[in-house]
């Protein structure tokens, strides 16, 4: 809200308690900046929508109200002491300029206590660094949670301030770099797949109940923005946690089929002639059918090159792929930020775990009045990789921002985003809150 001359004027008139503002005062303007302070801080003494500019009933009920949290003399009138106090509040201006807070977590280490082990990965604080060097650049005040510190408690402290800290027009930018999960839904939430999705922080998981009802607390006005690089993102609010052994033949029967459509395919589409008898493919394996049946992780099992280039599949290559798939279903899962392949976090937690989404309630219930944008790794279904260095979204991100020369919209960037990244794992941009529209039209991560 702009103040003009004419309503600075009528507000230094008002320090001095020479002519305070009351009930049918006739300077629309000094009272809108008053309103818009009150409404600013988040109390409960005024809604954005009730700043009109007129100075009645609930607008005197509201300075009253504030007189009294404060210690003032509580009349209902704006005199010197009121406006001094919103004035100290505001840093000697009623109407102060937009505020960014953001808060950046990486977690290369879960509480063994808790989860059954640490699950180590080498990429997320560095993730939660370079994504806090983009907030700082463009003016942001920043918070970093690293490891033991980025505790669930120590992130809802950060964001109950936050709520309190933040009015119409500011901007909170989260990031996350570290394992997600899911665990079945007990909330009574819409959810197609029955399973809520987790971030793991270092102490236990957040549950997506939680995170909205966290972001039902701040004021319409004000913009979220939400980075999460973690497996089963993409709505970050729902596979069960399968014992060890199912997993593992789930994932060895998927490994075999891949491989052998993938064998079956190369037979029907490759040329061969004859040396010493036997047929040799003289067409490559095309590197899209490579990353189709060997993911293209590091450490994966190599492409079967070997035997894919043959007849069709005989009992012999069905054993060869077979034990492929077993390399494959065997392989640590360390590299990929989820951990729902190890069982018994939620089974044995079951009890904290529903009473946190009893105390959230479904998310269906929270009435979110920012505008909340979040940019996921993947699909709720979808797993991303880690790295040595930085994960492979964050990399994306920090690569597609190119040190601010990235100007385009939210909708933009979303699509350098899927124009760099594996088919395997389709970064996700999501909307919640109010005015979506007209925030999806800005420059990303900007205040």
């Amino acid at each position: 809200m702009r103040v003009t001359r004419d309503t600075r004027d009528r507000l230094e008139l008002i320090a001095t308690n020479e002519k305070p503002m009351g009930p049918r005062e006739r300077h629309h303007g000094a009272v809108r900046a008053v309103q818009a302070a009150l409404a600013d801080l988040n109390r409960g003494y005024l809604r954005g929508s009730d700043v009109d500019g007129f100075y009645g009933q609930q607008t005197a009920v509201a300075v009253e109200a504030f007189q009294r949290d404060y210690g003032l003399y509580a009349d209902g009138l704006v005199g010197k002491q009121t406006i001094g106090q919103l004035d100290g509040i505001f840093s000697a201006n009623v109407i102060r300029p937009p505020r960014g807070m953001s808060v950046h977590i990486g977690v290369d280490r879960l509480d063994a206590g808790h989860y059954g082990g640490a699950f180590a990965l080498s990429s997320c604080v560095n993730d939660a660094r370079a994504m806090r060097t983009i907030a700082e650049a463009l003016g942001y005040q920043t918070l970093t949670l690293e490891n033991e510190n980025a505790t669930v408690a120590n992130f809802m402290g950060f964001m109950r301030q936050s709520a309190a800290a933040l009015f119409s027009g500011d901007t909170l930018l989260i990031t996350f770099s570290g394992h997600g999960s899911q665990i079945p839904d007990s909330s009574g939430d819409a959810e197609a797949d029955g399973l809520d999705e987790t971030l793991c922080f270092f102490d236990r998981m957040l549950v997506d109940d939680e995170l909205y009802s966290l972001l039902a607390g701040f004021q319409a006005g004000v913009r979220v923005i939400g980075v999460f690089d973690a497996c089963h993102s993409g709505t970050v609010a729902k596979p069960l946690d399968l014992p060890v052994e199912e997993e593992a033949r789930l994932r060895r029967e998927e490994r075999l089929r891949r491989l052998t459509d993938a064998a079956t395919a190369y037979e029907e589409t490759s040329k061969s002639v004859a040396v010493d008898g036997s047929p040799v493919s003289t067409v490559p394996l095309a590197e899209s059918e490579v990353d189709e049946a060997a993911f293209a992780e590091e450490g994966a099992p190599p492409a079967p090159a070997a035997f894919l280039a043959t007849e069709s599949v005989t009992a012999h290559d069905s054993g060869a792929l077979g034990l492929l798939a077993d390399l494959y279903a065997g392989e640590t899962t360390g590299k990929g930020k989820v951990i729902e392949f190890f069982s018994g976090i939620y089974e044995k937690y079951q009890t904290l775990y529903d009473a946190v989404r009893d105390a959230s309630g479904p998310r269906e219930s929270a009435d979110v009045a920012a505008t909340v944008v979040t940019l996921s790794a993947c699909s709720d279904a979808q797993l991303t990789p880690a790295g040595s260095v930085y994960s492979l979204f964050t990399y994306n991100v920090v690569n597609a921002w190119a040190s601010e020369s990235f100007s385009g919209t939210y909708g933009q960037f979303h699509k350098a985003l899927l124009d760099r990244s594996r088919a395997d794992a389709t970064p996700v941009l999501s909307t919640y809150g109010r005015s979506t529209e007209a925030m999806l039209a800005n420059r990303p991560f900007v205040t």
